[in-house]
């Protein structure tokens, strides 16, 4: 009887693993049809009165303009640069005079709360009545927003500068496109040095790198890896390469190395909230919390819902930002929504009591690359493991064999705060990912 009851199961189980990768393959195709954008509906946003355009020649897709009495709108340029989640688009309208008309943010996929400062700190509006020729001179990034606001002046200076070469007959000059950022130097020597002292095996240096991890990847840099960037992997929303050669290192980089070495080395040596957490469950715990390896399994299983609802999403309203609802930015930027403030505190008040709270229960970064290091590590036991006699019970440390489970039938106080606490931070997210949508 339990053989057909743990068949049946496993057929569930895989029935919906492969529903969800369904749902997530059409929301997919759906995204990339959504993208594809009514050439004159786009003109139009940034110049209501134009009805009529012309393509003109160039890198980057631009046109000539005319209203309905056949009066020239002067020009309109289609541009993309590297944001913070991926490439952004801006159609720049400027006037045959050569002054920029609009700036009008058509495609992004930064993480929300960032990009509502910079559209709220009226920094589209700074480029109104800009000459063409002093290409962007005197317009400032937006602080608290660099990454986002620049990838924005980048695009404009694009645009701009191929509207007045091409056709306004002025010389300006295109500058270098490769950018070099001494903090992104740093990211990379932080992850040269925690691969070598892991593939050395330097244990003591592990507390080191993770308070250097907290400085670098946390404070100075808030380049944490999160949801959002894997869901533009997913969805191929990369930045340039040229323009921000760290995200190339950090995000498929880092996922390489966890494919090829089959160790998830970010979570456990680069990782700075899980850095934060350590040092608070060591330094501050002197609670015996002990809910039961079984019961923390299971709660565990919520990731992968939240993971699938998150990037579902971000392909559906064609934001891989809105993916990201971890507490990172809260936590080392001061930035972030209602709901991720009161969870950045639950998570951070409960690290005391668990080691790695987040972590354990709900970090989805964490989900993915442990995944991933377990499929070379699974592949190697399959080539080589001959099949065990599993006649002989065994000591488990997951609790996953039915007897172990029939112990943990009679919740303990512990097991039963654990659950309070897990549904509470999973109905948090679910708010944190509204609120991105609602800032989208």
């Amino acid at each position: 009887m339990k053989t057909k009851v743990n068949k049946l199961k496993k057929y569930f189980n895989k029935m919906f693993v492969g529903l969800a990768l369904l749902s997530l393959v059409i929301a997919l195709i759906y995204q990339q049809d959504v993208q594809k954008k009514d050439v004159l509906g786009v003109i139009q946003t940034g110049e209501p009165s134009a009805v009529r355009f012309e393509a003109l020649e160039g890198n980057y897709p631009s046109y000539k303009l005319w209203d309905v009495a056949g009066n020239s709108l002067g020009y309109g340029v289609m541009a993309d640069a590297s944001g913070y989640g991926g490439k952004l688009n801006v159609i720049v309208i400027v006037e045959d005079s050569g002054l920029i008309k609009s700036v009008i943010l058509v495609d992004n996929h930064e993480t929300p709360l960032y990009l509502k400062k910079v559209v709220d700190s009226g920094f589209l509006n700074a480029f109104y009545d800009h000459p063409v020729e002093d290409n962007t001179t005197g317009v400032d990034t937006v602080s608290g927003a660099t990454v986002t606001s620049k990838g924005i002046l980048t695009a404009v200076q694009k645009g701009i500068v191929q509207i007045g070469n091409n056709e306004l007959g002025l010389h300006i000059s295109t500058g270098s496109s490769i950018i070099y950022d001494w903090k992104d130097l740093t990211v990379v020597g932080l992850i040269l040095l925690a691969i070598i002292s892991a593939a050395c095996n330097l244990r003591k240096l592990r507390p080191w790198v993770l308070v250097l991890s907290v400085l670098i990847i946390g404070f100075l840099t808030n380049a944490s890896l999160t949801l959002g960037n894997f869901s533009g992997l997913i969805s191929g929303n990369f930045p340039i390469m040229v323009e921000r050669p760290v995200w190339y290192i950090l995000v498929p980089g880092l996922l390489i190395i966890t494919i090829v070495w089959g160790r998830n080395i970010y979570c456990s040596w680069l990782c700075p909230f899980g850095a934060v957490q350590e040092g608070v469950f060591y330094s501050l715990n002197l609670i015996n919390f002990s809910p039961s390896a079984n019961v923390r399994s299971r709660v565990a299983q919520a990731r992968w819902l939240m993971l699938w609802l998150a990037v579902m999403l971000a392909l559906v309203f064609n934001n891989s930002g809105i993916a990201s609802y971890e507490p990172f930015a809260v936590f080392f930027d001061g930035r972030g929504n209602t709901a991720q403030w009161v969870m950045t505190i639950i998570v951070v008040l409960f690290s005391i009591a668990q080691l790695r709270f987040w972590c354990q229960g709900f970090c989805p970064v964490g989900l993915i690359l442990n995944f991933t290091a377990r499929l070379k590590r699974k592949v190697k036991i399959l080539m080589k493991q001959k099949r065990q006699d599993n006649s002989e019970p065994t000591q488990c440390t997951q609790c996953s064999n039915t007897k172990c489970a029939q112990k943990d039938d009679l919740l303990s106080s512990h097991d039963k705060i654990l659950i309070g606490i897990t549904v509470l931070v999973n109905a948090l997210i679910l708010m944190v990912l509204i609120q991105n949508i609602i800032q989208v």
